[in-house]
C-alpha cells in the first residue's frame, strides 16, 4: 500500500474512465475507513488510533462560514504526544510525503 502524490490539477486532468470506476467502487466499500487506516504507514505495526486520526486529517474537514460573518477553515490539525517508541516522527514523516499541504514540526 502506498500513495503517490501529484499536483491536484494534474491528478484530476489525468483521470481516465478506469480510475473513475475504481474511485466509485471504493466509495461504495463499507470497509473503506479500515482500508485507508491500514494503508497509512504500513511499515509501522499497530497504533490503530493514531493511524485513524491521521487518515481522517488527510481527508480534511469542511470549511464553514456561519452567518456569513467569518470563515472557519476546514483544516484538521493533529498533535501526537506519547511515549518514546510510539513512532511519532515516523508517522509525521509519512504524512509529509502524502499530504496535500503538510507542515512538519518537532
Amino acid at each position: 500500500n502506498y500513495v503517490v502524490v501529484k499536483e491536484d490539477k494534474e491528478a484530476v486532468d489525468n483521470l481516465n474512465d478506469e480510475d473513475i470506476k475504481e474511485i466509485l467502487a471504493l466509495s461504495k466499500d463499507e470497509n473503506i475507513g479500515e482500508r485507508v487506516m491500514n494503508s497509512i504507514a504500513p511499515s509501522i505495526y499497530g497504533h490503530d488510533n493514531i493511524k485513524r486520526a491521521i487518515g481522517l486529517s488527510l481527508f480534511s474537514g469542511v470549511p464553514k462560514n456561519p452567518g456569513k460573518k467569518h470563515k472557519v477553515r476546514g483544516d484538521i490539525n493533529v498533535l501526537l504526544c506519547g511515549d518514546p517508541g510510539t513512532a511519532k516522527s515516523q508517522f509525521l514523516k509519512y504524512v509529509t510525503k502524502v499530504a496535500h499541504r503538510p507542515v512538519f514540526t518537532t
